[in-house]
């Protein structure tokens, strides 16, 4: 279980997450969703210890979550960004073994858990022998995918992975994740900014505004039972992408 409790984040004058208390439940997918600018990407950075909160606390199984916390708590976290962060002068395979090469697996091991991710996430092998800009945006967000998961982490987050994707992609690949997230039983948190994306994977919502949760719960009460003006606007003007 991931909990929030009085989490805050100023920059400057900018309250960018303001007093957040939250529970998601493990082995569930919780999205985060709102408009530019609501703090949903700055939560997820506060989840797993990137930046540090001016106040409040962030806990994982109990365990809080910081910046200085030991690198054993950060590396159960699996982090995927929109663009995938690949290092570009790395073959898809040294993208995936970082860590786990930094941590001195074998060769051996290294070798079979990224033939079973290949598995997972459904990319060819031979694409692994690629470099980040000889694979299709679908592929680096794959590739990207088996790096978040080479360390079996806990909990996954994934910061609007799909948004920089064309349609057709976008569609297979959140298929794929769904599928992902059902078999593997991992603690998810989802940024996007998208309702329908939302609706398809989530287990559980939370609309965000200004840096506050305006609503938390099931998809069918935000679709069905907004809490405020502002819930009932944001779904309304998405409403479409749902039928």
């Amino acid at each position: 279980m991931i909990r929030l409790h009085g989490l805050t984040k100023r920059y400057g004058e900018v309250v960018a997450v303001d007093d957040v208390s939250l529970e998601m439940a493990a082995a569930q997918t919780t999205v985060l969703i709102g408009p530019s600018g609501c703090g949903k990407s700055t939560l997820l950075r506060l989840i797993n210890g990137l930046i540090p909160a001016d106040a409040g606390t962030v806990s994982v199984d109990g365990r809080e979550i910081t910046p200085a916390a030991p690198p054993r708590l950060r590396h159960r976290m699996g982090y995927v960004i929109q663009d995938g962060g690949l290092f570009p002068h790395l073959t898809g395979r040294g993208n995936v073994a970082i860590l786990a090469r930094h941590l001195d697996w074998s060769s051996e091991r290294i070798r079979s858990r990224t033939s079973e991710l290949a598995e997972l996430v459904q990319l060819p092998v031979d694409r692994l022998e690629q470099y980040p800009n000889e694979l299709s945006g679908g592929q680096r967000q794959r590739v990207s995918l088996m790096r978040a998961l080479m360390l079996d982490p806990d909990v996954l987050l994934l910061d609007e992975p799909l948004g920089a994707l064309d349609p057709m992609i976008r569609a297979d690949l959140q298929s794929d994740l769904r599928d992902i997230f059902r078999s593997l039983d991992k603690t998810v948190v989802f940024v996007t900014h998208d309702l329908s994306e939302a609706a398809y994977v989530a287990d559980e919502v939370v609309l965000l505004r200004n840096g506050r949760i305006e609503q938390s719960g099931s998809m069918d009460d935000l679709l069905h039972s907004p809490a405020s003006e502002f819930a009932r606007t944001f779904v309304q003007a998405q409403r479409s992408s749902l039928v």
